[in-house]
This record gives structure tokens, C-alpha cells and sequence, in this order.
């Protein structure tokens, strides 16, 4: 593989965004939410070509909550490329909501700060069925939702281990929410990944069982493709919309790429349904990824399946993990 013309990680953060950063965390963790106070209030607010993905709201009981994500560890300690991961801490809940907005260039959310003992219990409260909502899609440009390049992304090798670190915690939860279900399999069955990267991801659940679960993915990249080959056991360069696996085939697809800066909103909902089709009833289907899902319990019930749970909860962080499933 010539690297040469595969992905390059690019300049490190700012020294300026990263000091920023740090502070922005350090001052949620002991409560100081002077930096988003307003003459009208406390509200988030951020540019859509910016950073907007970072903002999450979320509803226990009749109570919405305002979330503000901060820089991940595994970029502080790991040095990842980017700034965020898909974890929530108790943290990163900022208070109760009270509106949000969006305009043309910026959004806007506007919450009531809560005391310590309140955003803990707030973040405490959130179930498998708590679904954490980013309702601002970051942008390329006005008006236009930032995406992936028309024929996918490059990788290296270096790229190929980033996009493994930022997705452990991910791993192992997988592995420890199907576990006993696939270890326990009598007979073969499909693992559809339809945008498979580098094989990583399914090749590690493939572990589970590696007698009975046949892999399959599928990349939109050809150099992500020539990377997975040697990890799964067929690969297929194609797009999504055109689905590898028969119909009616698959029992479990994983979808990792239905997210916010890899697709639009709008095609995450044209894909959705190509995709739910490759399932056999009672098949799975699980979506996830570093960056927040586009679609809601709303848009999967909407084609078809049923939604079994849209968080997970791992050591002391949460983090979006919907598991669906198709029925008979």
C-alpha cells in the first residue's frame, strides 16, 4: 500500500483551542459556568461551520437537559487527531434546558444552570432508552452539511490506528452486549458492516465467534477496501445505497457511518431503508460511530424496526449506541 498518497493526520491543534479547551472542561467539572453567561442568560452557542456537533440535549422524565461535549482523552492523552469522541460524562451536563435556536450561520442553546449534586443526578438518570440528541449538524459551508469526499477517505497506516483508538471503549462494549447471544451460535451466520474502513471494528466482534460469524464489508473508500481485505472474509467497494448482502441475509449490520460528517441527514434517511433490507427478521441492527448519529428512535421505527435501546453506559461516561431490531 503506498501510504504516500494515503491520509496524512495534518498540523496539531492550535496551542490557542487547546489551552481553550482544557478550560472549558476544567471549568464544567467544578461548576463555573461564567464563560456562557449572557446578558440574557446562560446559553451555548456555537458557529455550524464550527463546532455544533458539540452540543446535546436529552429528556428524563418530563425535564430536558443541555449537554456541552468537551475535548476527548483520548486526544489529550493519546494524541488522536480531532477534538471529540462520542463519550458523555456527568460533566458535560450543563443544566436544565430551557430553548434552543438555529439561524442561518449559528446555533443556539439556551439552559438554567443546576448545582453539582443536580447534573449528576440528571446524568445518573439516563437509561438504555435516554436518547442523546445532537440537534445541530456541522457544516462545510453555509447551508451545506459537511461530508465525507465522493469517493471516501484515505487511510494509512497511521489513520488505521487513530480510528481503532477513538473506537476501543466501542469494541468492548460490543463484545460485552452480544457476547453470550453470538458465542452461543449452532450454525454460520452474516456480520454486514457497509462501511467497513479499515475491517477493525468487525473483524475484533468477528472474535466472538470466529467458526460461525462470516464477515462482510463494504467502503465506499478503495484504499479503506484494500486495507479491510486481509481482516474480514469478503470486502466489496461499493456504496451503501447498494447494499453487497441479499436480502433477508444479514444478522447483524452495523452501521458507522450514518453519522454527522460522513453523510447528510438527507441521505442517512435514503440509505436507512437499504440497509434495514439486507436484515433477516429478528436480525440486528446497531448504529454508533465517533461522531453522532443522524438519525433518531423516530426515523429507524420509521423503517421498520424496533428500537431496543439508544444509549450505552460504560464505566463512568455514556455514549450514543442504538440497537434495533427487525421484525418477523
Amino acid at each position: 500500500m503506498d501510504t504516500e498518497k494515503g491520509w496524512h493526520r495534518g498540523e496539531p491543534l492550535d496551542p490557542a483551542v487547546l489551552e481553550e479547551e482544557i478550560g472549558a472542561r476544567k471549568e464544567l467539572q467544578e461548576g463555573d459556568f461564567s464563560r456562557w453567561r449572557h446578558a440574557d442568560g446562560h446559553s451555548l452557542r456555537e458557529e455550524l461551520t464550527g463546532r455544533p456537533e458539540r452540543l446535546f440535549v436529552f429528556r428524563v422524565g418530563e425535564r430536558w437537559y443541555a449537554g456541552y461535549k468537551t475535548i476527548s482523552g483520548y486526544v489529550l492523552e493519546r494524541d488522536m487527531p480531532g477534538m471529540f469522541c462520542s463519550r458523555v460524562y456527568w460533566y458535560n451536563v450543563v443544566g436544565e434546558l430551557e430553548s434552543f435556536r438555529t439561524s442561518a450561520a449559528d446555533a443556539r442553546v439556551a439552559f438554567r444552570p443546576l448545582a453539582e449534586t443536580e447534573r449528576r443526578a440528571a446524568f445518573d438518570a439516563i437509561t438504555p432508552l435516554t436518547e442523546i440528541v445532537h440537534p445541530f449538524t456541522k457544516q462545510r459551508e453555509q447551508g451545506s452539511e459537511k461530508t465525507s469526499p465522493p469517493d471516501g477517505w484515505l487511510v494509512s497506516d497511521e489513520r488505521d490506528a487513530y480510528l481503532s483508538m477513538g473506537e476501543e471503549h466501542i469494541r468492548r462494549y460490543t463484545k460485552d452486549l452480544f457476547g453470550p447471544r453470538f458465542r452461543a451460535l449452532a450454525e454460520d451466520v452474516l456480520a454486514y458492516d457497509p462501511a467497513c474502513s479499515t475491517g477493525r471494528f468487525l473483524s475484533e466482534f468477528a472474535t466472538l465467534n470466529p467458526e460461525r460469524i462470516r464477515t462482510v464489508g463494504q467502503d465506499l473508500s478503495r484504499e479503506m477496501t484494500e486495507y479491510a481485505k486481509g481482516r474480514l472474509d469478503r470486502v466489496h467497494h461499493g456504496d451503501a445505497m447498494h447494499p453487497e448482502p441479499e436480502p433477508g441475509s444479514a444478522e447483524i449490520v452495523f452501521s458507522r457511518f450514518l453519522n454527522s460528517e460522513v453523510v447528510s441527514t438527507a441521505r442517512a434517511r435514503e440509505i436507512l431503508p437499504r440497509l434495514v433490507a439486507t436484515l433477516r427478521p429478528g436480525g440486528s441492527m446497531v448504529l454508533l460511530g465517533h461522531s453522532p448519529v443522524l438519525l433518531d428512535a423516530i426515523d429507524l421505527a420509521g423503517a421498520g424496526l424496533r428500537v431496543l435501546q439508544t444509549t450505552a453506559r460504560q464505566d463512568d461516561c455514556v455514549f450514543q449506541y442504538y440497537v434495533c431490531e427487525l421484525g418477523g
